[in-house]
């Protein structure tokens, strides 16, 4: 699998790029979440986007949803329909967008158990607005994609053993009495997610209220030996 980052911003501070990433596998090639504008700046990539993950419908992942819709609509090299994986309805959004009866997409019922040539499984985490993190295996190595979340005994086990855990990192740490009411993570929630889990590499996203670096930084303090710690930004491309 090979990841690249498109938007590693939570909703604030203004101007970033938000929630999106683009997955490669031996088979195909799928986005998780919508929230970056830079997705657009390659007309092929948009036309060769046939299928889309969505952990939840906060306007920093699925900004630009409708936007996708109607751009391959207008690229004659995009043929077939959009397909989305959400734990919520996209017609229930396209309809409250006055775009209802628009084509070019539709929705899985469900999860499916392959996706894009890999296994696909999700787990809802405790957020306000329903999200599902997806965990996604080549048979070669497993990946567990948060969305927004934070720390639970059941998001522990989901990622359990996974070899990249890719979580969001949203929360300053005088803000960790708010984590579970706002569902987020701070950086000793984000490294007992990682250190439980026994993950081999973990990878920073989603940051707000601190700077990527000020987030990796306290994080590694209670983070276990061995255990990798990335911080992501847009552009960034791992394989894994």
């Amino acid at each position: 699998m090979k990841i690249t980052f498109y938007g590693t911003r939570g909703g604030f501070p203004l101007g970033g790029q938000m929630s999106c990433a683009r997955v490669e596998t031996a088979e195909d090639s799928f986005l998780i979440d919508l929230g970056s504008s830079l997705v657009f700046e390659d007309p092929a990539l948009v036309s060769a986007t046939n299928h889309v993950l969505l952990t939840h419908m906060h306007p920093d992942h699925i900004t630009h949803l409708a936007s996708l819709i109607l751009a391959r609509l207008n690229l004659p090299a995009a043929s077939g329909d959009c397909l989305f994986v959400s734990p919520e309805s996209i017609e229930e959004y396209m309809r409250f967008s006055e775009l209802d009866g628009v084509p070019g997409w539709r929705q899985t019922e469900g999860i499916p158990k392959t996706w894009c040539g890999l296994a696909l499984e999700a787990q809802q985490t405790n957020h306000p607005k329903k999200n599902h993190a997806y965990k996604m295996s080549d048979g070669a190595s497993t990946m567990v994609w948060t969305g927004d979340c934070s720390y639970s005994a059941q998001l522990v086990d989901f990622c359990r053993g996974a070899d990249v855990v890719v979580c969001e990192s949203s929360l300053r740490e005088s803000s960790r009495d708010n984590a579970e009411i706002w569902g987020h993570m701070t950086p000793s929630l984000f490294a007992r997610l990682i250190n439980e889990s026994q993950t081999k590499t973990a990878v920073s996203t989603h940051f707000s209220e601190l700077e990527p670096s000020a987030f990796a930084d306290e994080v590694r303090r209670s983070l276990d030996n061995g255990i990798e710690l990335i911080t992501a930004y847009d552009g960034f491309c791992l394989r894994i």
